[in-house]
């Protein structure tokens, strides 16, 4: 018979300049929440319960000094925030 090999669908192609989504992680630790970390949604350093916003959304959580862009996706670069 057939080898257990399974096709993989093939992935998704992404256009270039389409808006990519986002999400918060907010960690908890012993000592209580840290800062929450932004991610892009495709970002695979995501640990937890990651929850979706928008590019605005984003943007304006980046403001927040309680929270962070993740260092691996770097969201705040996708969304042309620059130190």
């Amino acid at each position: 018979g057939e080898g257990g090999e399974r096709r993989r669908p093939p992935r998704p192609s992404f256009t270039p300049g389409h808006p990519k989504s986002y999400a918060v992680q907010q960690k908890r630790t012993p000592d209580g929440p840290e800062p929450a970390v932004i991610h892009t949604t495709d970002c695979t350093m995501t640990e937890g319960t990651a929850h979706p916003i928008s590019p605005h959304e984003a943007r304006a959580a980046l403001t927040d000094p309680n929270i962070e862009p993740c260092a691996f996706c770097r969201p705040d670069s996708e969304l042309g925030i620059l130190d």
